[in-house]
């Protein structure tokens, strides 16, 4: 592909995500509540209302923002005047989120959240973009990813701070309504820096493969994600929602309280 080319398509691609941040207001303006059509969840809706029954100040962090559009569980809670942190690795879609974004009540940080602080190499591949060496391998293995990778992947630095750290430099506060973690094989290493007893979402969205049938065959993936999955429920969550990839913890307390609120409505 030719600078020129490139170019081009970088433009477009800025561009697409102003046009994006306006019709983001546009939908809400016109009471249009609900996910991007590329989100791998479609329960999600239901969810985020049957557990937020009543209009506060709503916070949330994603972290593997992407462009925050495509693939996002979180853009359109932003859109409708929620708070949000997104963290996002590489250098070129946290630009893209910022313009998505630009509208909203939101904050870009182009970091990565690890275990430690550090540097780390991320495998930029756009929606596939992975830190985990592992994952990396496995997509150019697996038929519906390794073209991606020949096409788009490129290397890039960028600096790893706690999770816990971030959220305390950006002050979330406890308790805050949803996190998202999306980082391709990277949750084990996200929640090792990241204090779920401190913190406690009231609902954590995470991508896990360990009931994924294509990643099935890789031991290390699959025992890091029942590891990552394992420490949610021992910190006092249940499944709400699960499909091959996305599970969706709810807080026990939270599922109480919603139980406890609907009993009083209906009396």
């Amino acid at each position: 592909m030719s600078n020129q080319l490139k170019q081009l398509k970088q433009t477009w691609r800025l561009c697409g995500s102003v046009a994006n941040a306006f019709k983001g207001k546009v939908r809400t303006a016109l009471g249009i509540r609900k996910p991007t059509k590329t989100c791998q969840i479609p329960e999600l809706k239901h969810i985020v209302d049957e557990t937020f029954l009543e209009k506060q100040d709503r916070v949330f962090v994603e972290v593997g923002a992407y462009d925050g559009e495509r693939f996002s569980n979180t853009s359109w809670l932003a859109d409708a005047g929620w708070r949000g942190l997104y963290v996002e690795p590489s250098k070129q879609f946290s630009r893209w989120c910022r313009l998505r974004h630009m509208l909203n009540r939101v904050t870009v940080l182009n970091v990565a959240a690890g275990s430690e602080d550090a540097k780390a190499t991320l495998q930029q591949i756009g929606s596939l973009s992975t830190m985990s060496q592992a994952t990396f391998e496995e997509y150019d293995r697996i038929t519906w990813a390794k073209q991606q990778v020949a096409k788009e992947c490129k290397q890039q630095q960028t600096e790893v701070l706690r999770l816990d750290r971030i959220l305390a430099d950006q002050k979330i506060p406890r308790s805050f309504d949803i996190l998202v973690v999306d980082v391709e094989g990277y949750e084990e290493n996200v929640f090792s820096g990241f204090s779920l007893s401190q913190w406690k979402p009231k609902l954590i969205i995470v991508e896990l493969c360990d009931i994924h049938p294509d990643f099935q065959d890789n031991r290390e993936l699959v025992e890091s994600a029942r590891r990552v999955r394992q420490t949610i429920l021992d910190a006092g969550y249940r499944e709400k929602y699960a499909d091959s990839i996305n599970t969706v913890f709810e807080v026990e307390e939270t599922s109480a309280s919603v139980t406890a609120t609907n009993n009083r409505i209906a009396a």
